[in-house]
């Protein structure tokens, strides 16, 4: 699995470092750090118009924050080999959202992880302009770390171990959810690790009696498909760990619903299925799964399918 860690030396790009570090990843993975320098910004005019002392200066500050982004992605490479991974460095000059995706293509990531900002309603609504942008853009699953609200710090682990998380897995067949099953399932995870599985099925509201009796008769079909299909889920991660269970819920919101249920069981993670229509619906920041890694409480996994595979 290649990983792409983007940072940018803040502590939400050290939580979550802090996360992979406890992670379960695939022992095969590959991970590489990544941070991009942002030079100040001259147009040719301004450019042009400074004198020789000026532009020394100028050259300068450009310098010293190269030097800083190398010591940034050198202590978190030397972190992520002393926890027995590659630990691969790049630093990067540019727009950090466009380097960040030139960089994933370039490596072919599979996933890449970035930090975002706190878990109150006002950091929740903006999440951070380059963690949206990416989720929304990335040719491949994005991983959104965000530190759950009450938790002061992880606990320190021992290198080379991981910790037991506890997931909550949106899932509602479609392809998309089934490639977030299967990533789960491919996961080494720890003893005591819990997996909720969760469908949230969209109420309908009909307003004419015999409306309403022909679709009641169709909802209680629907609901008996989901729980079988809901049984199958869990079959196929049971190797994975003993501790599962399902849930399947009604809401007007889908979204809020599984929000509501990864807070009230104290998720560490929720993994979605991120169901990409085409370009122009990237940018938009309203389907279930960028509204999921906007509010939740917790760290957001979108599995994109990357050529086939997830």
């Amino acid at each position: 699995m290649n990983i792409l860690i983007a940072t940018d030396g803040s502590e939400f790009s050290d939580n979550a470092l802090d996360f992979v570090l406890r992670f379960p990843f695939p022992p095969d993975s590959n991970m590489t750090v990544l941070t991009v320098v942002k030079e100040i910004p001259m147009s040719p005019a301004e450019l042009a118009s400074l004198d020789k002392a000026q532009s020394q200066a100028l050259h300068a500050a450009n310098q010293r924050l190269r030097e800083e982004a190398e010591e940034t992605v050198t202590r978190e490479g030397s972190r992520l080999r002393a926890d027995g991974w590659p630990g691969e460095t790049l630093v990067r000059s540019g727009k950090p959202v466009d380097e960040i995706l030139k960089a994933a293509r370039e490596m072919d990531a599979d996933l890449i992880v970035v930090g975002t900002h706190g878990t109150t309603m006002t950091t929740r609504f903006l999440l951070g302009s380059v963690s949206g942008r990416v989720l929304a853009q990335a040719p491949c699953s994005v991983l959104i770390v965000k530190k759950k609200s009450g938790d002061d710090s992880a606990a320190d682990i021992e290198p080379g171990t991981n910790a037991p998380y506890s997931i909550m897995l949106a899932y509602d067949i479609s392809d998309a959810s089934q490639a977030a099953l299967d990533q789960c399932a491919s996961l080494p995870l720890e003893e005591n690790s819990e997996i909720c599985v969760i469908s949230v099925m969209p109420m309908i509201t009909a307003y004419r009696q015999d409306v309403r009796q022909h679709i009641n008769d169709i909802w209680l079909q629907k609901k008996k498909i989901m729980k079988a299909e809901l049984e199958k889920a869990v079959k196929s991660l049971q190797w994975a760990t003993p501790n599962l269970k399902t849930q399947l819920r009604e809401a007007k919101n889908v979204s809020e619903d599984i929000l509501l249920a990864a807070e009230e069981a104290g998720s560490d993670l929720i993994m979605v299925g991120a169901k990409d229509k085409g370009s122009i619906e990237r940018f938009l920041l309203g389907s279930i799964t960028q509204r999921m890694a906007r509010y939740a409480t917790c760290s957001v996994w979108a599995v994109r399918k990357k050529n086939g595979k997830v």
